[in-house]
């Protein structure tokens, strides 16, 4: 086998940081502990947060290859077993949650038989949907009163910042479109920063819709104030609210 070949097991051990013969218990202790050190919840800015999501991505990779022992022996250049039936062909699987449905495809982290219709396809593989939800929670910690303060500070904090916005952009006229159009994304990520340590830090798979129904509602009355009296505030305030919905609204995710 070439260097080239083996390349990418010896990539694994080192994501994992452990020696190519460590002992299967040793990496199982190594990969729970990088997944404690790689909590992107324990990150204060976003950039470290992108970085510890990505992290964990690549530690899940590795630990699905080397916490196998047979995935790993293929990948360390050892003969593994094959799962095949009586006359040498790959067995045929029946769906857990689809019995009547015949299926090759297993889940690539507990080992479930799924068809389909019940794999969800991930960047490490197909996995069943308990499994990926089972790894969200790692992320999806929210506590169920959180989208209650995360549509309550967007509401709030749009409320008060729309007239002041709109009355800052209306007086700068025609530039008012550069000033929002610049500004926007950035009183977006100000706004996300907010609503972040207004919950904890914490994630929740619905949080992100609650904010963004905070601060439609908060923006709403300006904006119809702003119908009633006419004027190029409106847009520039559609602008600029757009923008900061677009950024606040992947930061919360």
């Amino acid at each position: 086998m070439t260097e080239e070949t083996r390349k990418p097991a010896k990539e694994h051990y080192r994501t994992l940081d452990v020696p190519e013969d460590a002992v299967q218990e040793e990496i199982g202790r190594q990969y729970r502990r990088l997944q404690k050190l790689y909590q992107p919840e324990g990150m204060d800015s976003a950039e470290d947060r992108a970085y510890a999501t990505q992290k964990l991505a690549s530690i899940e990779n590795a630990y699905e290859i080397l916490g196998d022992p047979a995935r790993r022996a293929i990948y360390d250049g050892k003969p593994a077993p094959l799962e095949v039936g009586g006359d040498g062909e790959p067995e045929t699987l029946r769906c857990a949650t689809h019995p009547q449905r015949e299926t090759l495809l297993r889940c690539n982290k507990c080992g479930k038989p799924i068809c389909m219709s019940c794999a969800v396809r991930t960047p490490v593989g197909y996995r069943c949907t308990e499994c990926v939800r089972e790894r969200q929670n790692i992320y999806f910690n929210a506590l169920g009163r959180d989208n209650i303060v995360a549509f309550g500070v967007g509401f709030v904090l749009t409320l008060i910042a729309a007239p002041i916005v709109g009355f800052l952009l209306g007086s700068f006229g025609f530039f008012g479109f550069f000033i929002a159009f610049i500004a926007g994304s950035g009183a977006g990520t100000l706004l996300a920063q907010i609503i972040r340590r207004a919950v904890g830090n914490r994630r929740g798979r619905t949080l992100p819709h609650f904010a963004l129904a905070g601060i439609i509602l908060g923006v709403l009355p300006w904006v119809v104030l702003a119908l009633v009296f006419g004027g190029s505030a409106l847009l520039m305030l559609l602008l600029f609210t757009g923008l900061a919905v677009a950024s606040t609204f992947p930061q919360l995710r």
